[in-house]
């Protein structure tokens, strides 16, 4: 996705984010992943911490956060999948 020349705006962008995290705090999968290994630094870490009732105004200075989009969206899924995990599990041992 480039700045400016993609159909979703930027202002988007935090909605979307907030949606994917499903509003949880994952800085600490995002710093082992590098995400804030990039220009912008601990600044990327804002699109990780998606706790509900934070929020950042988001501008061109994040723009090398970008670029780690997909190491977020895998902190997110193995998130989910983990909890997932963990719900089902629970459940089959009920069953016994």
């Amino acid at each position: 996705m480039l700045v400016g020349s993609h159909e979703c705006p930027l202002d988007s962008l935090a909605d979307m984010q907030f949606c994917a995290a499903q509003g949880r705090d994952h800085r600490d999968c995002c710093v082992r992943r590098g995400v804030n290994a990039v220009a912008a630094g601990d600044k990327c870490l804002v699109f990780c911490d998606q706790i509900p009732d934070k929020y950042t105004h988001i501008d061109y200075t994040y723009a090398s956060c970008f670029g780690k989009f997909d190491d977020m969206k895998q902190c997110f899924y193995e998130n989910v999948q983990s909890k997932a995990k963990a719900f089902f599990s629970e459940e089959e041992s009920g069953k016994n």
